[in-house]
């Protein structure tokens, strides 16, 4: 029970997560009950760093090291001179990522060593910035991003966007990605389109797979789509991230389709989980 209430504490403590913690609670007070069942499942540390200890000892790694703080940073000064803008009628913000699932990511790759990485969803690059970092720190490994790209610049978009999709934006001047440093760019593989129509092939191309990782259109069908595309490219001992499942039922349904298999999963807090395959 005492971990169990140390890492709700870690939860709520992350950058908005009180007032996150206090709308749910008081608008969805079943989502709690649910929340909390799901975290006493199993600590997802386990399961991603192989021990409570490392992974507690790499969360802290990453913390010393600033990364995320100086990638907020860049974020928040590029968009500080966009304050106001928007797009599709949605206030144009960063897409930025929670340092929780930011250790999550620097956990799994720090201690698992993947191989091949893919990950669905890029826009400024928070998130493809840590895993490359985790990959340079490791020695070894290569990521592939895909990405639907919209820009702040409505000249520059080249695609429709779900209807569903939030105002997370890219500046215009800016690439996809554009935190990537670049000398981390040679173990990076950006490909632009559709996941429904571009992760078939690729993940051909690429299985068997070490991570893959869900943070694209968040739509029921895609999720759904990507978790099985995902996992079924897993090879066994490999990990997929699921974040945002708290937009569609996709993950539970996911799940019911492979808990026979002897999968196990981890929920990082209500909104993002791991599952591995077996």
């Amino acid at each position: 029970m005492s971990q169990l209430l140390s890492r709700i504490s870690a939860i709520v403590s992350d950058r908005g997560g009180v007032a996150r913690a206090l709308k749910l609670a008081l608008d969805r007070p079943a989502a709690v009950a649910q929340a909390v069942r799901r975290l006493a499942e199993k600590d997802w540390r386990t399961l991603a760093g192989g021990s409570q200890a490392n992974a507690s000892e790499l969360q802290t790694e990453l913390r010393q090291s600033g990364l995320v703080d100086a990638l907020n940073t860049r974020l928040k000064d590029e968009f500080s001179a966009l304050a106001g803008q928007m797009v599709r009628g949605k206030e144009a913000v960063p897409g930025g990522m929670r340092t929780l699932h930011a250790e999550l990511l620097w956990v799994i790759v720090r201690s698992q060593k993947p191989k091949t990485i893919v990950e669905t969803g890029v826009c400024n690059g928070l998130s493809s910035a840590v895993l490359l970092e985790a990959i340079a720190k490791n020695g070894s490994g290569f990521l592939v991003s895909v990405d639907l790209p919209e820009f702040t610049d409505a000249q520059l978009n080249k695609f429709d966007v779900w209807d569903g999709k939030g105002g997370a934006a890219i500046p215009a001047g800016k690439d996809v990605g554009w935190l990537v440093r670049p000398e981390h760019r040679p173990s990076w593989r950006l490909e632009l389109g559709r996941c429904q129509e571009l992760l078939p092939p690729l993940l051909e191309e690429l299985t068997p797979i070490d991570l893959f990782i869900h943070d694209s259109e968040h739509s029921y069908d895609n999720q759904l789509f990507e978790f099985r595309a995902g996992f079924e490219a897993l090879r066994p001992g490999g990990v997929l991230v699921a974040t945002d499942i708290t937009w569609s039922d996709a993950f539970d349904h996911f799940w019911l389709e492979i808990k026979g298999t002897g999968a196990e999963r981890a929920f990082v807090d209500p909104s993002c989980a791991i599952v591995i395959k077996r």
